[in-house]
């Protein structure tokens, strides 16, 4: 195949799987799973070949303390969506060695299972971390519930914390510029999940995130920044999107390496004297 052909081919897949998507955040996640294939589908339900695909997940805490109720509530719905569960314990007090931990494990599960099955949900404080890794192309998607988008424009730990609050994490003004993914790159799809009664993380914050990228998509939902705590249906869709998605994402490459193949074969036979 040819440079300007595979290039074409790609452009086109992603904009398939950007409209895709979006409709998938909209569909009915019942819908979905009684499909051909979908998850939590019964006997319709066909195991893909390869690695399963494994999911980094992030607990939340304004990068100060852990969130003893993280695990226990994403874990079951992770692994009823199908993902092998990592959880990251990533250093506190220290954004910037936070963001290089979550890299780090990101990069283990490549090494081992390949980036296209590697895929990371966060909450808060740990949404920022999955949204970093998603849009620094990490992995292969991810899901951030109420992330600090902007931790420029982030001004509720200095009234929660006090004004030293940058310097008891460990940012700089230049690290909150450099690690805000709404300043970076997006380069893997991104769900954001937001709470539209939030007082901790602005919904507006998060809207113009994805407003902003066409890979970054928008979920608004009922409910403060820990609506997800007493609303589980909001980590079970999150869960069922990064599914869906992964599904989306192995039928586009196996349909690529079809063409591709397709085109290689024709290119042999005109060559044939």
């Amino acid at each position: 195949m040819g440079i300007d052909s595979q290039s074409k081919l790609r452009r086109g897949l992603a904009a398939i799987l950007a409209l895709a998507a979006v409709a998938l955040i909209l569909a009915a996640p019942a819908a979905a799973d009684n499909a051909p294939g979908g998850v939590g589908g019964g006997s319709a339900r066909v195991e893909p070949p390869g690695p399963k695909p494994q999911l980094l997940l992030f607990h939340g805490g304004s990068f100060l303390f852990a969130d003893p109720e993280f695990q226990p509530t994403t874990e079951g719905p992770a692994e009823a969506a199908g993902f092998v569960t990592h959880y990251v314990n990533y250093p506190l007090g220290d954004v910037p060695a936070a963001v290089l931990a979550a890299r780090a494990a990101a990069k283990e599960l490549r090494e081992k299972v390949g980036v296209e099955n590697v895929f990371a949900y966060g909450s808060s404080a740990g949404g920022t971390l999955a949204a970093l890794l998603s849009g620094e192309g990490l992995v292969a998607a991810a899901v951030a519930k109420a992330p600090v988008s902007d931790l420029v424009s982030w001004e509720w730990p200095t009234t929660a914390y006090g004004p030293d609050y940058d310097a008891e994490v460990g940012l700089t003004l230049a690290d909150r510029y450099r690690l805000s993914p709404f300043r970076r790159p997006a380069e893997s799809p991104l769900l954001v999940v937001q709470g539209r009664g939030d007082k901790v993380v602005p919904p507006a914050m998060n809207v113009a995130f994805a407003a902003k990228f066409t890979r970054v998509h928008l979920l608004a939902v009922p409910g403060g920044h820990t609506t997800d705590k007493v609303r589980p249906f909001v980590i079970q869709d999150g869960m069922q999107w990064l599914a869906r998605t992964a599904r989306l994402q192995d039928r586009a490459r196996a349909h690529e390496e079809a063409v591709a193949k397709k085109e290689e074969e024709a290119a042999k036979k005109h060559s044939l004297p």
